[in-house]
């Protein structure tokens, strides 16, 4: 799965972009197949100032699942990847369970 991590306004070590890119791997390891793309941008919103500025966007193309897209914001840029991650493992799960749902909803019914 090819994972694109772009941060505009912030400069990363390479070690971390590197975890973050696992991490996403991890997230996504279960619907690995399904996956297109991954990309993950990072930002720097108020640059200096401070305040709830760091943001981490993940945008997946998951094939037949659908795009999905989330986001988390916060002061610490790596307790926002993991925020981001985690509401991006939910929306993978909601996802294949809708997509199950709609699976069993097609099915014939069969009368006894």
């Amino acid at each position: 799965m090819r994972v694109v991590i772009r941060s505009p306004h912030v400069t990363l070590e390479q070690e971390f972009r590197d975890t973050v890119a696992a991490d996403v791997r991890d997230a996504l390891a279960h619907v690995e197949s399904r996956v297109v793309s991954a990309q993950v941008k990072l930002d720097d919103v108020n640059g200096p100032k401070g305040g709830l500025d760091k943001s981490c966007e993940c945008v997946v193309n998951a094939g037949h699942l659908g795009i999905l897209r989330v986001e988390a914001k916060g002061t610490d840029l790596k307790k926002v990847v993991a925020s981001a991650l985690t509401k991006l493992r939910r929306a993978v799960e909601h996802a294949v369970d809708q997509k199950r749902g709609a699976a069993k909803s097609k099915a014939p019914h069969r009368r006894a």
